[in-house]
Formats: structure tokens, C-alpha cells, sequence
């Protein structure tokens, strides 16, 4: 593998765990946007809808927790399925995310080893870039494009929650997944930025501009 290459995978692999990183900071910020308020119907406490909630998140991310068990939440066989597809995802997500870290921890330091950090700031822009363009799209129509992703993620119909029968979804409506995208998309720019600012750190870039600066001046 050649070194541009070699720093191309590297980036990707930054790019990816990046997206793992946020995926898994955003899921478990979620709590914090359930619309508790919404659960009125079903007589139940705030304790007793975040008991729940917790439980769903225990679930969707812990590999160990092989059962869906609600107690005070009514939850139908086609809600269940519906989200053990979306435990299989995240964990896959969680998998690749951890994968990503320790190769793209190694293939930094040996990066930095060899001299050739310099090499991941253009392919790094470039995600960046093309991060921002494609995070566009849902901006521009979210309703649509989450009914969208539906449709390629499953091949089934089990996302169609019925509030009657799974009052779980009032928990969840369309604004709930609008915040949440984007605290994703924060977050994943954040880390990303933040790997900017280290390469550059490294690099004597800023003390670079810096003394460009002060010549300019004199």
C-alpha cells in the first residue's frame, strides 16, 4: 500500500469511527428529548416512561441483553421486531466503531512516525466537505428522507407503529428524530474538527500562520 493510500484508508477509518462515536453519544443523550408528556394516556409516571426507556436502550445497545421487557409500556410482537432490527444495527454500528478506533489509532501513530500526518489534511477536508453536503439533504426534507431511510434500512413494515397498539412510538414522534440527527451531526463534525486541529497541532501549522502573521506585521 502506498502512502497516499495508505492515508485515504487511514482518514476513512477516522471518518467512520467518528460517525460510530457520535451514533453512540447521541443515542444515549436521547432520554433527554422522549416526550414524556405524551404517555399521559397511559396513566403512567415520568419514573415509570424513563424505566422503560432505559430499558429499550439497555436492549438496543448491550449485546448481553438478549430480551425486550417493558413493565409498564404495552409492546406488540411487530414492535419487537422492529427493534431487534434496530439492536442489530447498532450493534454492528458499535462493532465497526470499535474495530475503526484501534486501527485508526495505530495507522495515526505510525502516520506520525513516519513524518506523513500531513498527508491526512486534504483527504480530511475533503470528508469533511462531503460529510456537510450530504447532511444537507435531510435538512432540507426530513419527514421525507427518515420515511426514506426506513424503506432502505428494513424490508419490512414493523416501523409502522400503530399508536394505539404501541403508544411507545408517542414517546418518539418525527421532532424526537429531528433533534436527534442533529446532535449526531454536531457531535460527528466536532470530533472530526477536532482531529483537524490536532493534525494542525502537530504539524507546528498554527505556529506557522502565527509567525506569518507577526512578519506581515513588522
Amino acid at each position: 500500500m502506498n502512502k497516499q493510500l495508505r492515508a485515504i484508508v487511514t482518514v476513512i477509518l477516522c471518518v467512520l469511527t467518528a460517525i460510530g462515536v457520535a451514533l453512540f453519544i447521541t443515542v444515549n443523550l436521547s432520554p433527554l428529548f422522549i416526550h414524556v408528556s405524551a404517555a399521559a394516556p397511559l396513566c403512567l409516571t415520568r419514573g415509570q416512561v424513563q424505566t422503560d426507556y432505559w430499558r429499550l436502550l439497555a436492549y438496543l445497545e448491550l449485546p448481553w441483553v438478549r430480551h425486550l421487557q417493558l413493565q409498564s409500556i404495552p409492546i406488540t410482537a411487530q414492535a419487537l421486531i422492529h427493534f431487534r432490527d434496530v439492536r442489530h444495527l447498532l450493534l454492528i454500528g458499535e462493532l465497526v466503531s470499535g474495530v475503526s478506533l484501534v486501527i485508526t489509532i495505530w495507522l495515526v501513530h505510525k502516520q506520525k512516525r513516519q513524518g506523513q500526518l500531513w498527508r491526512l489534511l486534504l483527504p480530511l477536508k475533503w470528508s469533511l466537505y462531503l460529510i456537510v453536503m450530504l447532511a444537507w439533504l435531510p435538512l432540507i426534507n426530513f419527514s421525507a428522507d427518515f420515511v426514506a431511510m426506513h424503506r432502505v434500512l428494513f424490508t419490512n413494515h414493523d416501523w409502522l407503529f400503530s399508536p394505539q397498539r404501541d403508544p411507545i412510538i408517542l414517546l418518539m414522534p418525527e421532532q424526537f428524530f429531528w433533534h436527534l440527527f442533529m446532535i449526531w451531526l454536531v457531535v460527528a463534525l466536532l470530533l472530526i474538527g477536532t482531529l483537524w486541529e490536532w493534525l494542525m497541532f502537530e504539524l507546528g501549522l498554527p505556529k506557522l500562520r502565527t509567525n506569518k502573521a507577526n512578519n506581515r506585521r513588522d
